[in-house]
């Protein structure tokens, strides 16, 4: 099942776009359609599609670590990380 996963998100990746979309705030990264994005704590997959973010499925832990280059797996910049303690509501979900 993750061979298959894999291998749809390589092919999401070639046919990637090449100029970003717009940023929707600060803080977030901007990427193009068809870019895939893996959360490295679930290993949930997404794909960028024109009309949205789109699910695909889920990596084996053991496959997180070796993600190919083109993957994101970080949407937001450094500097949220800093805005975390402005959010009490934030600090305690974790």
């Amino acid at each position: 099942m993750s061979k298959i996963l894999i291998a749809s998100l390589f092919a999401a990746l070639s046919f990637a776009a090449t100029a970003p979309a717009q940023a929707q705030s600060d803080t977030a990264i901007a990427v193009a359609d068809y870019t895939v994005f893996v959360d490295p704590p679930t290993g949930f997959a997404f794909v960028k599609l024109p009309a949205g973010w789109k699910f695909v499925g889920k990596v084996d832990a053991k496959d997180v670590g070796q993600l190919p280059a083109g993957v994101v797996t970080a949407l937001l910049t450094d500097d949220d990380d800093a805005d975390e303690t402005s959010h009490p509501a934030s600090r305690q979900a974790k």
